[in-house]
């Protein structure tokens, strides 16, 4: 039988080579790998092991069936000297041997390991290299920004945030500067939405850094400035008589349903209110001098509904005219009011301006007249004083600011008040003057006439003094 001789492949020879030496060189490369990038908490951990030896070692727990029969009775588990107490030199039965053995004191041992002294921590780096440099981490991805306050033309601030990112809140505050405007967008320059009076309530329904989000009773939402808000009440001083218009009504301690309740109070009690806040509630002292607060809808401005008695003119005997063309000190005469009476004059003082008002009821009322024959409110005023040889000037607004200013309580008969008929404008459209007991005389035009007034029919601005 012939053989045949296999011949090789030399292809097949390389490709086997060439497998052959890719398993085993990265095999080969391992332990290399292993020093260049060995992390550093590795490294930690083989000194702290290698420092310590038996520090960290758990218990080997060795199954039963894995002792001989002579360990299990207690015998000699080993046949080494050493394996048992007492078995090497110079050591005693009982004793341990020590967890670290060398140079007793810190420092590098004769075995090249670092030992520690008593209380001492190490602090040397596990890193032999001496090139080692520690790369400090960088966050290059990482965006920053520097925020800054800008300003509007009225060099206040404009919200740095986005009102998307406002704090939502649902808060009762009060407005605590005049003249306060609601905005837009959190920003003066924007559209105006409304003016809010100084002490009204506002509800916030959410909060910037700079501005807030506010909804008025009104329904009007727009943005306001934190600093013109206020947790508590704001007060606006007025100067008012009110009456008790409700069976009983109970003086608090504060302006809140849940403070303490100083007294109760019956219908028509008189009431000075010196202050009122969001036309809710009134700031008031009683007749006899305790302050409290009072809700504003229990009050009443108009004076108890007992009339006040009112003097009669005095007539002359048999409807004669004695006098009566002619008004005392000089007036422009009466032109046929035969009912008049010169007044008593007794000197410069409050007792004559009175007497001499009283004489000009149901005297018409004249736009800019100043005699008996007409009047209007100021030229009541000049024609009373004029008969005592006392000059002021013919306008409300011009009695506000001359004379000597008087507070309330120090009124007297004869002084001019001054009023506001027309709404909170601070503007004086009116004036009287006092005749005592709660009591004006003053020209309406409503009505008019000269007539009896209440002290407290309007908001007074001021009361005027020019005699002594």
């Amino acid at each position: 039988m012939r053989q045949y001789r296999k011949e090789r492949n030399p292809r097949l020879a390389i490709v086997a080579i060439a497998i052959c030496a890719m398993i085993t060189f990265p095999i080969l490369m391992i332990p290399v790998g292993l020093r260049q990038s060995t992390p550093s908490g590795v490294l930690v951990s083989r000194a702290y092991a290698d420092t310590y030896p038996n520090a960290d070692q758990e218990e080997v727990t060795v199954e039963d069936w894995a002792l001989s029969d002579k360990e299990k009775e207690g015998g000699d588990p080993g046949e080494n000297p050493g394996d048992n107490p007492g078995e090497n030199p110079g050591e005693e039965p009982g004793d341990e041997p020590p967890l670290i053995t060398g140079t007793p004191v810190s420092g590098i041992g004769d075995d090249g390991v670092y030992y520690l002294g008593a209380g001492e921590t190490i602090g040397e780096s596990y890193i032999d290299d001496e090139d080692y440099v520690r790369e400090e981490a960088k966050y290059g991805s990482v965006f920053t920004a520097q925020i800054v306050q800008t300003y509007d033309s009225a060099d206040l601030p404009i919200e740095i945030l986005d009102t998307t990112t406002f704090t939502p809140v649902d808060e009762d505050m009060y407005i605590k500067t005049s003249k306060t405007i609601l905005k837009a967008e959190p920003n003066m320059d924007s559209v105006t939405v409304a003016d809010i009076d100084r002490s009204a309530m506002v509800t916030r329904i959410a909060r910037g850094s700079t501005w807030s989000y506010v909804r008025t009773k009104d329904g009007d939402k727009g943005y306001l400035l934190n600093g013109s808000l206020s947790w508590d009440m704001v007060f606006n001083e007025i100067d008012r008589t009110v009456w008790v218009n409700a069976s009983d009504l109970k003086l608090r301690s504060h302006p809140s349903t849940d403070s303490e309740v100083l007294r109760i109070m019956p219908r028509w009690t008189r009431l000075h209110c010196s202050g009122v806040a969001n036309n809710e509630w009134y700031h008031v002292t009683t007749d006899d001098g305790k302050e409290g607060y009072v809700y504003v809808s229990y009050t009443t401005t108009k004076a108890p509904p007992t009339p006040t008695p009112k003097p009669t003119p005095k007539k002359t005997s048999s409807g004669g005219s004695s006098g009566g063309g002619k008004s005392s000190g000089g007036g422009s005469g009466g032109g046929g009011d035969n009912g008049y009476v010169p007044p008593k004059i007794s000197g410069k003082n409050g007792e004559s301006i009175v007497n001499i008002a009283e004489s000009m009821i149901g005297v018409k009322y004249v736009w800019c007249g100043e005699s008996r024959s007409g009047v209007d409110c100021s030229g009541l005023c000049v024609y009373c004083y004029r008969q005592i040889n006392v000059g002021i000037p013919h306008q409300s607004n011009s009695i506000r600011y001359v004379g000597a200013g008087v507070k309330r309580s120090d009124i007297r008969k004869g002084d001019v008040i001054v009023y506001d008929l027309k709404g909170a404008d601070g503007v004086a459209d009116h004036v009287a003057i006092y005749a005592g007991d709660g009591q004006v005389i003053h020209a309406s035009s409503s009505r008019g006439k000269v007539v009896w007034g209440n002290l407290d029919m309007g908001t007074i601005l001021t009361i005027r003094r020019f005699i002594a």
